[in-house]
């Protein structure tokens, strides 16, 4: 069985230039229910590699067992982990619980004043980021590794054992493989069969949704404003 085609334009940066209403135009689904669905067609800026963050950043991602975090490695494919971002309450982000997981660097289009970066991965508990807050009904997710998942006008949503997941950037062939090779970053023990991820663990969140009214993550920093 082919693999879901999950691919979208950017994550933060982007997200303004594409309004709901046309991503939806664009949605196209096929063999719903199975792994297999059409993304739009996008365009995005050069991708530049970026330098390596430094290994004590890696480190504390690891050292941090509240929930599961997923990445692609300390580089994937030509991208090197360039930011390791954390935003969490004890970090002193008191509405934002998050890891952020940036691949490479980006250059403006030509007259252009900022770019988004080729590949991001930003990781929440579950039950901050249920399906629900984004208004999306559970039966619309598809399976997707074990897990389960859907793009929206952000990006890629994978929800996996105690995790949300979202992942964003550019060109498509690049999200894709990136959506294959996720793989936890073994701050806290995930165990994969068969590379399948963990089914969400939905049924652990209280009814009464828990996560708080925040503002989108702040942009990852690259030597361009956004």
């Amino acid at each position: 069985m082919n693999r879901s085609k999950i691919l979208k334009y950017g994550i933060w940066a982007l997200a303004p230039l594409i309004g709901a209403a046309v991503m939806l135009a664009f949605l196209y689904f096929r063999d719903r229910g199975s792994e297999t669905f059409e993304p739009p067609v996008v365009v995005g800026e050069q991708a530049l590699p970026g330098t390596p963050v430094a290994a004590e950043k890696i480190q504390t991602a690891q050292d941090f067992k509240k929930y599961p975090l997923y990445w692609l490695g300390d580089s994937f494919q030509s991208l090197n982990l360039a930011y390791l971002d954390k935003y969490t309450p004890m970090a002193g982000y008191s509405n934002i619980d998050a890891f952020s997981f940036t691949y490479g660097t980006c250059a403006p289009p030509p007259g252009g004043e900022g770019c988004a970066p080729p590949l991001e991965i930003q990781v929440t508990p579950l039950c901050w980021n249920l399906p629900e807050r984004f208004g999306i009904e559970r039966g619309d997710l598809i399976d997707f590794r074990g897990a389960k998942a859907l793009w929206d006008e952000y990006g890629v949503r994978i929800w996996t054992g105690d995790s949300a997941i979202l992942i964003g950037g550019h060109p498509h062939e690049r999200i894709q493989q990136a959506t294959e090779a996720l793989a936890p970053l073994g701050n806290v023990e995930v165990a994969l069969i068969d590379s399948k991820l963990p089914p969400p663990n939905f049924d652990s969140c209280p009814e009464i949704p828990i996560y708080p009214t925040s503002p989108p993550l702040p942009t990852p920093r690259t030597p361009y404003p956004y």
